[in-house]
């Protein structure tokens, strides 16, 4: 089986019988753990595909979700009600916010939208074909990915810093729980669920995708335990 740390789901297999499985299997490898008091599981889900997407820029630009969406969205229900999840994050984009409604609704769960959780704001990019966008502007992104501010949008850092202040207070209310967000932000919460430096470039989970973490909280302040 996986390691606590990241478990995607792999290929081939059935979905709801690996989703359905992946939730207990996680908490049988964490209870035998020591110090477990202040331990909790996340689940990591990114919203499904999206209509009209290929080739295009969106980030805050609320896209609709294809067809067939509802099918993912039970298997993520699965993924949470085994972790034991108490309540679900998500991002205020529709394409986030229904899914989380829908296993909010199955499970009886608390659902919170939070802004935080939105995607990078492209400004006046949103809705663009990446083919229309000036090269000379894709070309200072590309110089300075952290800083390049798009116009009427915002830049990686602002991402980052709203981010990694949702993940403080996830840390502090120390709740098994699911968020269900986008490719930007998931870069940035995976990182800091392993303890380590959350930066925007890098590959983004698959739309659809759940993954499943116990985070290695960075000090005892966190947790309760000695670092390791």
């Amino acid at each position: 089986m996986c390691p606590p740390d990241i478990c995607p789901m792999p290929a081939g297999m059935a979905r709801r019988t690996f989703l359905s499985e992946l939730g207990a299997r996680f908490l049988g490898a964490v209870s035998g753990q020591g110090c477990m008091d202040n331990q909790f599981l996340v689940a990591f889900a990114r919203h499904p595909a999206v209509r009209d997407a290929l080739g295009r820029c969106y980030g805050r630009a609320d896209m609709m979700l294809e067809a067939g969406w509802e099918q993912v969205a039970d298997g993520m229900k699965a993924v949470m009600r085994g972790i034991g999840c108490e309540v679900i994050f998500s991002s205020p984009a529709t394409r986030c916010r229904v899914v989380a409604q829908r296993i909010a609704t199955a499970l009886g769960l608390e659902i919170r939208i939070d802004g935080r959780l939105h995607e990078l704001d492209f400004g006046r990019w949103e809705g663009m074909l990446w083919r229309d966008v000036p090269r000379t502007v894709l070309d200072a992104w590309a110089r300075d990915v952290e800083g390049y501010t798009f116009p009427d949008g915002e830049n990686a850092r602002a991402l980052r810093a709203r981010v990694a202040e949702f993940w403080d207070d996830v840390v502090r209310q120390r709740r098994s729980c699911a968020v269900v967000t986008h490719g930007g932000p998931l870069r940035l919460l995976r990182a800091l669920a392993r303890g380590g430096v959350a930066t925007l470039p890098g590959d983004a989970p698959p739309m659809g995708s759940v993954h499943v973490m116990q985070p290695r909280l960075a000090h005892a302040g966190h947790n309760g335990c000695p670092p390791a």
